[in-house]
């Protein structure tokens, strides 16, 4: 009788794990996300590589314990530069690459920054839900924002979105639009002071 009661009680526990929803478990289960997927939206991004150097130069507290295991991509139990120029290297978007016909941050992505931030500051909360197909052209109509969207804003890596995204990305956009090949020495967050005095030569195609 105890026996049977016993196998009851497992099977309980068994149905009402099977009766949460995958998004529930995913976040503490052991090898639920890729190494590299720092921020745990799903894809190995330019805002993984942004976390990973902004935790680097900016703040050594930045990354949770799940987010540090995430960033040690060589396993040898260091987050370190290298494990930052892999995430970079083996990004599926780029920092800022937030609409499908641009393989990279333009003008539209600071218009969206400067949308979220203009709601948020009169009072407007968004949800971040985490569909990736929800339209960032509906973000004052629904004001709802899937994860990765939200990731690919975060210029700085810090897990907001601010006016120190939009100077960042401007400077970015700025500088790659005067046609300067933008080589930050493996930082690869934007900020606006990185770019001051930046140097490099001006490709210009005729």
């Amino acid at each position: 009788m105890k026996m049977r009661k016993g196998i009851s009680a497992v099977l309980a526990g068994v149905m009402a794990l099977a009766a949460l929803p995958v998004s529930a478990m995913s976040a503490s289960a052991e090898g639920a996300y890729a190494l590299g997927d720092v921020d745990m939206d799903g894809y190995i991004t330019g805002h993984d590589a942004a976390m990973v150097t902004h935790a680097l130069y900016v703040d050594n507290n930045a990354l949770n314990d799940e987010q540090l295991k995430l960033a040690d991509v060589n396993g040898d139990g260091v987050v370190d530069q290298n494990d930052a120029d892999w995430i970079h290297e083996n990004q599926v978007l780029k920092l800022g690459q937030v609409c499908s016909y641009t393989d990279d941050a333009d003008s539209t992505t600071l218009y969206y920054q400067v949308v979220y931030c203009a709601y948020s500051g009169i009072g407007k909360e968004f949800t971040i839900v985490p569909d990736e197909d929800v339209p960032l052209d509906e973000l004052k109509n629904t004001f709802q924002i899937s994860q990765l969207n939200f990731n690919l804003l975060d210029a700085n890596g810090d897990g907001k979105i601010n006016i120190d995204d939009i100077s960042g990305m401007a400077g970015y956009v700025c500088y790659k639009g005067a046609g300067y090949d933008i080589n930050e020495s493996g930082k690869y967050y934007y900020e606006l002071t990185m770019f001051n005095g930046a140097s490099g030569e001006i490709n210009i195609s005729m």
